[in-house]
């Protein structure tokens, strides 16, 4: 699991390229990545797990609140 500090995917994109982070207190987040597998069935199965995985680290994260 990467964080901020070590994220291959945010190296991966270009300086001037849009992105959308989702942070684990986002009480939204766990649902959004699950949705976004569900939307995806061509998803290697690693990169699958790898988003099953952060969906429910996002879910014990303690500290929950409604998106900025």
């Amino acid at each position: 699991m990467a964080t901020k500090n070590d994220d291959a995917c945010l190296a991966k994109a270009a300086d001037d390229e849009p992105i959308f982070v989702l942070r684990a207190q986002d009480m939204t987040a766990p649902g959004l990545v699950e949705m976004w597998i569900s939307r995806n069935p061509q998803l290697p199965p690693a990169k699958r797990a790898e988003a099953l995985d952060c969906a429910y680290r996002m879910r014990q994260w303690p500290h929950k609140k409604m998106p900025d």
